[in-house]
């Protein structure tokens, strides 16, 4: 059993802000990188929500990394950091196929259909199960992957209520935030340990 606020997903070990979190779950997948005929690239999942009073969803964590330490190939990942209109958007990759540095943050995930359009399967998956946060929420993600085969990516659905500061710029504090959590991430697929700590919302419920 993971100590509290302690989860694996293959190679990531995530340590979570404090809170009340409930694990949803793990599961073997895989990538498959360019070219299509190249063997794919083993990566485990968990999911996790954080639960307020009423043991009602504030939010989920949804995290993908490599199955085991041993991913040492060339790998062509293929995949675009699309820009959006009011989609707060980092590409550090800069289009590169053969890498990924994409983070994305979106305000109101909920406004126009704006999860179910871009991220079908996360938000049916959370519907099945009755875990999306409450409304208004929103969305983050990050891609982060190298050359040789080392993969990590986050989802984070959140009320927005946890990410809006008491004091301060409300803008920069939750880019910064973004921010925070891509840096985590990063550290991770570069730490001996796999240490994914995710740094704590800069609101409260």
């Amino acid at each position: 059993m993971p100590s509290a606020g302690h989860y694996a997903a293959g190679r990531a070990q995530l340590a979570l802000p404090a809170g009340a979190w409930a694990d949803l779950g793990a599961a073997d997948e895989a990538w498959a990188p360019l070219p299509s005929a190249g063997a794919q690239v083993a990566l485990k999942s968990r999911a996790l929500v954080l639960q307020g009073a009423k043991q009602e969803p504030l939010a989920v964590v949804l995290v993908r990394s490599n199955a085991s330490n041993l991913f040492w190939r060339s790998v062509s990942w293929g995949v675009s950091c699309p820009r959006e209109l009011d989609v707060l958007m980092f590409d550090e990759a800069a289009g590169s196929p053969d890498r990924m540095d994409c983070l994305r943050l979106r305000r109101n995930a909920q406004a126009q259909q704006w999860l179910k359009r871009t991220k079908p399967e996360t938000q049916a998956w959370l519907e099945q199960r009755r875990q999306l946060p409450q409304l208004p929420y929103s969305h983050l993600s990050y891609r982060f992957a190298t050359e040789d085969g080392g993969m990590v990516e986050l989802q984070i659905l959140a009320d927005q209520r946890l990410l809006q500061p008491e004091k301060g710029s409300q803008g920069r504090q939750l880019r910064d935030w973004a921010q925070a959590v891509a840096s985590a991430a990063r550290d991770s697929l570069s730490s001996i340990d796999g240490a994914l700590v995710l740094p704590p919302f800069p609101g409260s419920v």
